[in-house]
């Protein structure tokens, strides 16, 4: 059954037999996980750091395995795992950086090394993991995509943001246009997370995963998303409105006459070169 699963499910099983101590389905889907090809910080997102670390296992045994049975491709397979691991250490390098708010290595590592700071998931881990001063150097860089869909889901560091109740970090996405209508895989907005998380907790009186959420914040997260989502809305209205209207509007007898005269002008410029040339001038 889990063979014809997403691969989101197939991680959510797996977290399940292992707790459930289900050998058998335990081993099919961590094997389905290692062969999905998500990176390791995205399983991390979604698996305990111990199992991303057995995933890894996995990987670099059946990387071995092939290469022993392939012998005239091994240069390739070496090489190609060579710049994984190189990979693998600048997004390493990059986090312990952010980590310590060297916002400055971080430009340093993509301008000498071409570190790619969306497929490193840069702004997802310091929304995560880091300041609001932190994530607002990162963005003021110029070369991450505040919009990244990042994992089997599609999160944006907004959808991030309000899973998270940060204000602090709502607010400073959304001053770098974060879209708070940006959809994830299964289409759920920013805005969508919020007024659930919203609902649970007056329904509710609690948030699943959120022990210690605060009223206040979650209030601000939903106002400052919603008034962002109410621009956007009022702009984008705006422009259809503008597309709408006719180019040239029906005028009035008056505007007519005017036209008329306009007319009238314009004929009697084309017998005066004098005055065409006086006219010229003007465009």
């Amino acid at each position: 059954m889990v063979d014809n699963a997403s691969i989101d499910d197939v991680m959510k099983v797996l977290i399940a037999s292992r707790k459930q101590d289900m050998h058998q389905l335990w081993t099919t889907c961590s094997h389905l996980v290692a062969k999905s090809g998500l990176p390791p910080e995205v399983l991390a997102k979604h698996l305990p750091i111990d199992v991303v670390a057995k995933i890894e296992e996995l990987r670099l045994k059946s990387s071995i395995a092939r290469r022993s049975l392939m012998p005239h491709h091994h240069h390739h397979l070496h090489d190609l795992t060579a710049a994984a691991d190189l990979e693998d250490q600048k997004i390493r390098r990059m986090k312990r950086a952010l980590d310590s708010s060297d916002v400055e290595l971080v430009k340093l590592m993509v301008m000498g090394e071409g570190l790619n700071l969306n497929e490193a998931l840069a702004l997802h881990y310091a929304v995560e993991n880091c300041s609001r001063e932190v994530v607002k150097a990162l963005l003021e860089l110029g070369a991450a995509d505040v919009n990244y869909p990042a994992g089997p889901a599609g999160k944006t560091p907004l959808h991030i943001a309000a899973e998270m109740v940060s204000p602090d970090m709502v607010s400073v996405l959304l001053d770098h246009h974060a879209d708070p209508n940006v959809r994830t895989v299964d289409g759920i907005t920013p805005l969508d997370i919020l007024r659930t998380l919203t609902s649970d907790f007056l329904f509710k009186g609690a948030v699943p995963g959120l022990v210690h959420i605060e009223p206040n914040k979650l209030r601000l997260c939903l106002e400052l998303v919603q008034s962002a989502a109410s621009v956007l809305s009022r702009e984008e209205g705006s422009v259809n409105a503008t597309t709408s209207n006719p180019i040239y509007p029906p005028m009035s007898d008056e505007h007519n006459s005017s036209h008329s005269s306009q007319r009238d002008h314009h004929a009697m410029s084309r017998h005066d070169p004098t005055m065409y040339r006086h006219h010229s001038h003007d465009f």
